[in-house]
């Protein structure tokens, strides 16, 4: 399988050929984020990535901070700072706006979870408060379908129990959330992601279970019928995904690193079809993270921060190409 999907790739410039050869995905290091962190968020505007809040050390310190990668001249410069929860929100793109939904505000520590929602506009330039979630929540799994936000899953009020809670924002119709068939088997740290006009819960942990409790469980929503169904479980059970997985421009789904059993960091990239239910692979992270920032930007993937350790920020910066 592993052979198969490094020719799932760009092909290489045209030569005198009429076939071009198709050219080996591959990883190369890029600018280092200006402030090492792990479990950031992250999400791209207008070609650019921002990477956003995250623990600072192994104390577990975190951040407003939000730093800003420019892939076409390798450069970075600082952002806004983020106005809510500095660790574990969903993170949603609406284009060049994009949702901040719940999350940890403060120490990760003392449990305070957020119902907070924030939405970054482009053209403002600017922070706005969008709808509270009915319930505060944190590390859910968000994706847009449609025009339907979509929450799942997460940590619930107390900070350490799982919630099945889903909930469903219309951004063109609504300026509340509404529920949802709950997911059917709640957990957190996790990740969202939509494709083919469905909403996927991908794997996770149940509570603050570690070194046993990720959950390989890959789960898809339809909203046309309302109902949830089980697909393929991903290979290797993880969490800390929420901010390293991406849908590709073919609809298949990229997870990138992650934390495994006994909180070990992963070099895994992951290739989830949804309309085959298979799983395949693509050439492995150079090292190691868990915790990292994953996007795609045009026919490259970039992938920052994280942890080596479970615990030490990092703050390289690896540019995967292509797609």
């Amino acid at each position: 399988m592993k052979r198969v999907a490094l020719w799932l790739l760009a092909l290489a410039p045209a030569c005198s050929s009429s076939h071009p050869e198709p050219r080996a995905f591959a990883w190369s290091e890029a600018s280092a984020c200006p402030v090492p962190r792990f479990e950031a968020s992250g999400v791209v505007v207008d070609g650019e990535l921002w990477v956003m809040g995250g623990f600072l050390s192994s104390a577990l310190d975190v951040t407003k901070r939000v730093d800003i990668y420019d892939p076409s001249t390798d450069r970075w410069r600082t952002g806004p700072d983020l106005p809510g929860a500095e660790t574990h929100p969903g993170v949603v793109s609406l284009g060049r706006d994009f949702v901040l939904i719940g999350g940890f505000a403060g120490s990760v520590l003392d449990r305070i979870t957020s119902a907070g929602v924030w939405r970054w506009s482009a053209a403002d330039s600017a922070w706005a408060a969008g709808p509270d979630l009915p319930s505060p929540r944190a590390a859910v799994a968000a994706a847009l379908v449609g025009g339907e936000l979509h929450a799942a899953g997460g940590l619930a009020i107390d900070g350490n129990t799982d919630s099945g809670e889903h909930v469903v924002w219309d951004l063109g119709a609504s300026h509340a959330w509404l529920g949802a068939a709950p997911l059917p088997n709640p957990r957190n740290h996790g990740a969202g992601a939509a494709s083919g006009g469905l909403f996927f819960a991908i794997s996770g942990r149940h509570g603050w279970d570690e070194q046993t409790g990720d959950d390989p469980e890959l789960d898809a929503f339809e909203p046309a019928s309302g109902r949830w169904q089980v697909r393929a479980p991903i290979p290797s059970a993880r969490s800390e995904i929420g901010a390293a997985t991406l849908t590709l421009e073919d609809g298949r789904l990229l997870i990138v690193g992650g934390s495994l059993l006994e909180k070990q960091p992963s070099s895994d990239v992951l290739v989830y079809e949804p309309r085959r239910d298979l799983w395949s692979t693509l050439p492995s992270l150079p090292v190691p993270l868990k915790g990292v920032v994953a996007v795609r930007i045009g026919d490259r993937v970039i992938v920052t921060t994280g942890s080596p350790t479970s615990t030490e920020p990092a703050d390289q910066t690896y540019v995967g190409c292509c797609l």
